[in-house]
């Protein structure tokens, strides 16, 4: 349905902003923000994240590899695709490289970037950059952090939709799904080449 409006919406003037809560993972602010007729929104909260990483990694079969830990937020433990926070100055693909290695010990043969998205642009600042890592393989011990507590599973890729219970984890899963229907096979190629070098398959779960 189209709006009756003229116009389109325009932004919110910000009047006044004061920064709540600042540390190393999170900056949190109040805006006092008027709208393009007069009204006042305040005090309106903005959660200044660094951007995200959200990678979907297969195998060389082309099982997923996925994690599960216990999401605070949500008070659940739960399945998702591997990710976490960019450093300051850290290029988003070799932020996704790390994660993929920190949090499963497994390396992939090839990495594309899957585009980014905002990761709640009501009030979060950042973007989530979506990644697809291919020919994935074990290739050390996981390195987590000293809070982290994650089990690493490997699953088809076609059981995700009961796995996934994250919205932009799904989406991650959604692009990589469109890219390997649309370069299927290329990818097969490369998930291929790497297990036929390594001489062995990887099993079914870690």
């Amino acid at each position: 349905m189209t709006s009756e409006r003229a116009s389109s919406p325009e932004p919110w003037e910000t009047r006044r902003s004061e920064t709540i809560v600042s540390d190393r993972r999170i900056s949190v602010r109040a805006d006092d923000c008027v709208d393009a007729r007069g009204r006042t929104i305040a005090p309106y909260y903005v959660l200044e994240y660094g951007d995200w990483v959200s990678v979907l990694a297969i195998d060389t079969v082309g099982d997923a590899v996925i994690v599960e830990e216990y999401r605070h937020g949500a008070g659940i433990v739960a399945w998702g695709t591997i990710g976490g926070g960019v450093a300051e100055g850290e290029d988003v693909a070799v932020a996704a490289a790390r994660e993929l290695r920190e949090e499963t010990g497994y390396e992939a043969a090839s990495m594309t970037a899957l585009g980014a998205t905002w990761a709640n642009f009501g009030n979060h600042t950042n973007r989530v950059h979506h990644f697809v890592a291919l020919g994935c393989q074990p290739t050390s011990e996981q390195s987590l952090d000293e809070n982290e507590d994650i089990r690493v599973h490997v699953v088809p890729f076609e059981d995700l939709a009961e796995h996934l219970h994250q919205s932009y984890h799904q989406l991650t899963w959604y692009k990589a799904e469109e890219f390997l229907r649309t370069t299927g096979p290329q990818a097969t190629g490369r998930m291929r080449s790497v297990r036929s070098s390594s001489g062995s398959s990887v099993g079914s779960e870690t």
